[in-house]
């Protein structure tokens, strides 16, 4: 499961916001059970959007944090944006490695040879 959170801050605000979501979101959810990964990120080309990205194991590792006040504090930080923020919660339900290029560069050759 991955949480992903993009947002705009005002030029004031941007300082804080990064520092919140790095003290008080990014780092606590790091330690959490069943979080793989979690990332504060800015932009060169637009350097007033904050990107915070969130990997779990599954949708049952995330689930119960939803509702605590971590989860609450990056609520708060979505009202400081001066653009409707996007969020979006992605269940990949599949990944493959290097092997999946040969694997289907194979299949795609054997339907040319048909």
């Amino acid at each position: 499961m991955q949480l992903t959170v993009r947002l705009v801050a005002a030029p004031e605000r941007l300082a804080d916001i990064v520092r919140t979501l790095h003290r008080v979101v990014m780092r606590p959810t790091q330690q959490l059970a069943g979080c793989q990964f979690a990332q504060v990120y800015l932009r060169m080309d637009e350097p007033l959007r904050v990107d915070y990205v969130e990997e779990w194991d599954d949708a049952e590792s995330l689930r119960p944090h939803l509702s605590g006040e971590r989860f609450g504090r990056l609520l708060e930080l979505l009202e400081m944006a001066t653009e409707a923020p996007e969020v979006s919660f992605r269940c990949i339900t599949e990944t493959h490695g290097i092997e999946y290029v040969a694997t289907q560069r194979a299949v795609q050759a054997s339907k040319h040879d048909a």
